[in-house]
């Protein structure tokens, strides 16, 4: 059964003489108490969630940045396979062309230095070997006596094209019963003289 007072609240008498208390204050200071506890609940409660709501935030936009990042670094980094590919085919293309070139420039060199030892070569000389290697030239021949031999290297020098000849020496035989000089000679043939008279 319920009872209902529907007397003036009693007020509690504080022993030692203090003032006496009702019952309607105490639950008023009460109501008070925690109306205001529970104002600071909601209002931690507002400032929690809005602090997790930015740094979520936050932290949504560092991810698409380091997204973004790393979609960018995997782009660059084909194209920069792409440019290191390129760079190893220019350097393979750059050294054809100066093996073309290098090619080029001592096929005219291998040109003229025949051209020059043709025009050496004074009659009943005969070559029967002949070998560039570098600037070296090595001949092997047959002449009908010595003097013509020396006569070939003497025009050898005198064309300005050969220096530094080297005679290794040369052996007597015989051929259709005539005498016969077998010879062997090594000449440097000078690049240098053929670019400045091509200049």
């Amino acid at each position: 059964m319920i009872k209902v007072n529907l007397l003036s609240p009693e007020k509690k008498d504080l022993g030692g003489g203090g003032q006496a208390i009702s019952m309607v204050e105490e639950t008023k200071e009460s109501k008070v108490h925690v109306g205001a506890a529970v104002g600071a609940l909601v209002l931690t409660a507002v400032v929690i969630g809005y602090l997790y709501i930015s740094q979520k935030s936050a932290f949504d936009r560092a991810r698409d940045t380091v997204r973004e990042k790393q979609a960018r670094k995997a782009d660059l980094v084909k194209v920069l396979k792409t440019v290191e590919q390129l760079e190893a085919t220019k350097a393979k293309l750059d050294r054809k062309v100066k093996i073309i070139q290098q090619l080029k420039g001592r096929q005219q060199s291998a040109v003229r230095m025949m051209d020059e030892v043709s025009k050496a070569l004074p009659d009943n000389v005969w070559l029967t070997k002949l070998t560039l290697k570098g600037t070296v030239v090595n001949l092997e021949g047959r002449a009908s006596t010595n003097d013509l031999v020396a006569d070939f290297i003497h025009n050898l020098i005198a064309s300005n094209f050969f220096h530094s000849e080297k005679f290794n020496g040369s052996t007597r035989g015989k051929a259709a019963g005539a005498d016969i000089f077998n010879f062997k000679l090594s000449i440097l043939f000078s690049e240098d003289v053929l670019k400045q008279k091509e200049m």
